[in-house]
């Protein structure tokens, strides 16, 4: 038995009007604004957590600020590269002609990726947040007091 053949994917071309344009691109430029000031955090963080790793080698001390600060960079990095690959996708939108949707939906993606990241880490750290109250619960008990 065999299946019938699929129909072909077709696509008409939109464009945006000028009034959607306009407001495309002042989204695009505050996208990039964000992105430009998250990416200049995500460096000062960077060189935070050099300084810090180099001081905790140095003393053979704790790492625990050098991984928080080094978790940092990374959050700061991600979300500045993947907001800024959106607000080129949406400028993109109000530079180009028949490219609209290819452009918006390349534009969503970036949003969606950076948003399952977010929705990630702080899963991640209400988990993270239980277990630290859990331990000081049991440290505080097993000491007798609170």
């Amino acid at each position: 038995m065999s299946t019938p053949p699929m129909q072909e994917y077709r696509t008409t071309s939109y464009e945006f009007t000028d009034e959607q344009n306009k407001t495309i691109s002042e989204l695009a430029d505050g996208m990039g604004g964000v992105a430009l000031l998250m990416k200049l955090l995500g460096l000062a963080f960077l060189v935070l957590f050099g300084l810090t790793l180099y001081h905790a080698i140095q003393t053979q001390g704790n790492y625990a600020p050098a991984a928080g600060l080094g978790a940092g960079t990374l959050l700061c990095l991600a979300i500045g590269f993947w907001t800024g690959g959106s607000a080129h996708s949406f400028r993109r939108i109000v530079e180009t002609k028949n490219e609209d949707v290819w452009h918006l939906m390349n534009a969503i993606e970036s949003l969606r990726n950076m948003y399952g990241l977010l929705r990630g880490i702080v899963l991640l750290s209400l988990v993270l947040l239980m277990v630290g109250l859990g331990v000081t619960g049991y440290m505080m008990i097993a000491k007798g007091g609170y």
